[in-house]
């Protein structure tokens, strides 16, 4: 058991044909011991030998002659080899839908083993990583070194970085381009072999701009490519920086889409204000919700005209708000908010209108992909403006965890697809997340061959869509 349980390890990182050795050598030592001709192979140790890892001639000069393996499964694998030796890309209908662990280690078939390098970044020079596609701009490695490498937006260029070899990965940061307020849409693909390529991140339906940090269950990379496909300004993708982990720190996807605990309507997650009137640029998600008085500390709009929009740097699954509406009298507010992934879509996530809110609101709604994010006033009881402090999205895991405590039910007045998730159920799910969270722990325990740490939420995502749907409707779709 224990000499099984390390060689099935994905971060085994050793040429098959030596663990191949060592399974060998381990069956002809207890064959000794135990001085039987009949001994047969441990189904429990041989069945973690991944054939399909070696080479032809390996298989039928070495392994062959072994006994070890039946003759079924040797031409099982061979099959397989040669199935790998035609180009293919196992495009992201899947990376969408997904909710298996470790789903991405297999490509058609084959079980890739990688370094596991925990917390660090492997797409630096130290670590030989090589940019192999792409323009680059102003410096010798911009990727590593802050120009910047871009690719014409077409269906043939790419930027691509060849990494130091076969490495296990679940976090990528990339820095798009930032210094207007362009966006850019893209997916990422990444490959062991350079042959067969997996799509893990697929934005092509979003505007995201400045940080992107991308997070998938773990996949054996050898090169990641990364794929623009717009530029709401030109016909041109840049990108400034890249780096690239295994995370130890916990973190929810629904599909390739982060489930976030903690606010990301801040300028630290780069997300921006970008309509709406006040003194200080971005003082509604600057954090400082204590400095304000009459004339400073809030961000405005004129009622029956705009409204605030906040802008996040990238598409995420959130089901709850937190705002300050100015409170240094008596007066209420009404007013209501929109969602949007791409500016044009909208849909509404709450209704206060025939509400009178002051100070405080916790907000909550059926979970969405959300990037865009306006909020539009619809009464006043002192004038014609509508006033907002401080905007969190999603609300700090504390206090919404008290909130839920103390409600006997949560009513939500959100617009919301038909059959997609409501709050309750995904509340329920990310609730193991939330508690990690407030108790300021991590969740580092190994499975057996990965050092565990995130978690895929039972839901799905749909093209054309901003709801989150039960995983069950894929399947009932497949059938019919």
């Amino acid at each position: 058991e224990a000499f099984s349980s390390i060689i099935a390890r994905d971060s085994f990182y050793c040429s098959e044909i030596e663990i191949f050795y060592a399974v060998k050598r381990w069956h002809e030592y207890h064959r000794q011991q135990e001085n039987d001709e009949d001994f047969k192979p441990h189904d429990d140790v041989v069945s973690k030998v991944r054939l399909t890892l070696m080479s032809m001639n390996e298989l039928l000069k070495i392994v062959r002659y072994s006994n070890l393996f039946d003759l079924n499964i040797l031409i099982d694998a061979i099959d397989s080899i040669n199935d790998e030796t035609k180009p293919a890309v196992n495009n992201s209908d899947d990376v969408s839908n997904s909710s298996g662990s470790n789903k991405n280690l297999f490509v058609r078939g084959k079980q890739y083993r990688g370094r596991l390098r925990l917390d660090e970044n492997i797409a630096t020079k130290s670590h030989h990583a090589q940019v192999t596609e792409g323009t680059e701009i102003e410096k010798s490695e911009p990727l590593f070194d802050r120009g910047f490498t871009r690719h014409p937006i077409d269906d043939i260029h790419n930027i691509c970085v060849k990494l130091d070899g076969p490495s296990i990965v679940n976090h990528l940061k990339l820095l798009l381009w930032d210094k207007d307020a362009r966006a850019y849409s893209y997916y990422v693909e990444v490959s062991a072999d350079d042959i067969t390529w997996t799509r893990i991140i697929d934005y092509r339906a979003y505007l995201c701009r400045s940080w992107q940090k991308l997070y998938f269950s773990p996949v054996v990379a050898t090169s990641i490519r990364i794929v623009g496909t717009h530029n709401t300004v030109n016909k041109v993708f840049h990108l400034v920086s890249m780096e690239i982990y295994y995370i130890q720190k916990p973190f929810a996807l629904v599909g390739d889409i982060l489930a976030p605990v903690q606010n990301v309507a801040t300028l630290e997650a780069s997300a921006i204000v970008s309509e709406g009137v006040s003194r200080v640029r971005n003082a509604l998600i600057n954090g400082d919700y204590l400095s304000y008085d009459w004339d400073s500390g809030y961000t405005c709009h004129q009622l029956g005209s705009g409204g605030i929009v906040i802008q996040l740097c990238q598409p995420y699954v959130v089901s709850s708000m937190r705002l300050l509406l100015w409170d240094c009298d008596n007066r209420s507010y009404s007013y209501y908010i929109e969602t949007s992934y791409d500016n044009i879509t909208w849909s509404k996530a709450v209704d206060k209108q025939n509400t009178a809110c002051r100070s405080w609101e916790i907000l909550t709604f059926a979970p969405r992909i959300v990037v865009f994010i306006r909020i539009c006033g619809t009464h006043n009881t002192a004038n014609e403006v509508f006033h907002c402090v401080h905007f969190e999205c999603p609300c700090r895991p504390d206090i919404l965890k008290s909130y839920m405590n103390e409600q006997t039910s949560i009513l939500t007045t959100d617009e919301h697809e038909e059959n997609s998730v409501t709050y309750d159920e995904y509340c329920k799910s990310l609730e193991p997340l939330l508690e990690i969270s407030t108790c300021n722990s991590s969740s580092t325990a190994d499975n057996g061959s990965l050092v565990q740490t995130h978690i895929s939420l039972p839901f799905m995502i749909k093209s054309d869509s901003a709801g989150i749907y039960p995983s069950e409707q894929e399947n009932d779709e497949n059938n019919k």
